[in-house]
């Protein structure tokens, strides 16, 4: 590969991770954000409508309210530690979608384990969450989570 090429593939995949880490900072601050018990930093990682949602197992789907679930965060007494395993982000212009399998853990104990889908839009504060659904895996969460090591 002569010298010229290499170093547009590399700019390209530099510029592609360093793009990838500015989509996914809200996703990293919420966690963050969690640990922490922090509703406010929880808070102003997503859009002002934004709409936080669980596919269950029957097939339903729950709605729960951005400013509730900082309630709850904030209010926790417990430690709150989600571990994303794998992080697929797709992006275009103002728009991207992250793919995170995850595993969550409760005192440091593995509570479940599942899919996170976010989709987040560039507002002019930055990157921000407009909408998140996630699942719990049914199955054995070491399991799920070896496969994704």
């Amino acid at each position: 590969m002569n010298s010229k090429l290499l170093a547009a593939v590399t700019l390209t995949v530099m510029t592609n991770a360093s793009a990838a880490s500015q989509v996914t900072a809200p996703i990293q601050n919420l966690f963050d954000a969690m640990r922490a018990h922090d509703s406010e930093k929880l808070k102003a990682q997503f859009t002002s409508n934004a709409l936080l949602q669980r596919a269950q197992a029957d097939g339903t789907v729950t709605t729960t309210q951005i400013e509730r679930f900082a309630q709850i965060v904030g209010e926790s007494t417990s430690y709150l530690d989600e571990h994303l395993l794998a992080m697929n982000v797709h992006q275009s212009d103002n728009v991207a979608t992250v793919f995170t399998p995850f595993a969550f853990y409760l005192d440091n104990k593995l509570s479940h384990c599942g899919i996170n889908s976010f989709q987040l839009v560039k507002t002019q504060y930055g990157w921000k969450i407009h909408y998140l659904i996630d699942n719990k895996h049914p199955g054995n969460c070491e399991d799920f989570i070896k496969q994704y090591q």
